[in-house]
């Protein structure tokens, strides 16, 4: 039989694994979808189909796209408020300005398109690389979430250190 303090021991090391496999996860969604979806999907898309074609695909694409981008910035909005890291609230804070911005502008985007014959109008384009750009940022902060989340696990000699060691890389927040 287990006493509390076992169990609470070992119910913090469950919690520390699921948070652990749910940030890999999510991060894998958000930025390695976004990642293969600009990089093999849409030029293939684009080659088969074509541009304006793709384009409306790709509209139904990044509502879900969007979606895991919120979440995926929530997320870091806790992992920010229960490590204080300041560096992850400047991240968290670009992540919200871009996903608030992406909001409107695939509203505004969407407004512009004619579904029942596929077309867009002809300054839509320029409307679009907006959005683009603002994805862009998007990939790239998802770098620097990467590069602050192996900072955080590794020592000074670049060595990934144990969750037993590094309590910062293993502990959820606590709620």
């Amino acid at each position: 039989m287990l006493d509390d303090a076992k169990w609470n021991r070992r119910l913090r090391h469950a919690s520390r694994l699921l948070w652990q496999a749910g940030r890999i996860l999510l991060f894998a969604a958000w930025w390695g979808g976004l990642s293969f979806y600009a990089i093999v999907v849409v030029p293939i898309g684009t080659d088969q189909i074509g541009s304006v074609e793709q384009g409306f695909i790709t509209q139904q694409v990044t509502r879900w796209h969007n979606a895991l981008l919120i979440a995926m910035t929530a997320f870091l909005m806790i992992e920010a408020w229960w490590r204080r890291n300041r560096w992850l609230w400047i991240i968290v804070a670009g992540m919200t300005l871009i996903a608030v911005t992406l909001l409107f502008e695939h509203a505004r985007l969407t407004g512009m398109m004619d579904f029942a014959n596929q077309t867009v109008p002809s300054g839509f384009y320029q409307q679009h690389a907006i959005y683009l750009w603002l994805t862009a940022a998007e990939w790239l902060l998802g770098i620097f979430v990467a590069l602050l989340a192996v900072q955080q696990c590794t020592d000074a000699s670049n060595v990934i250190i144990s969750s037993k060691d590094d309590e910062k890389c293993s502990h959820p927040p606590t709620w």
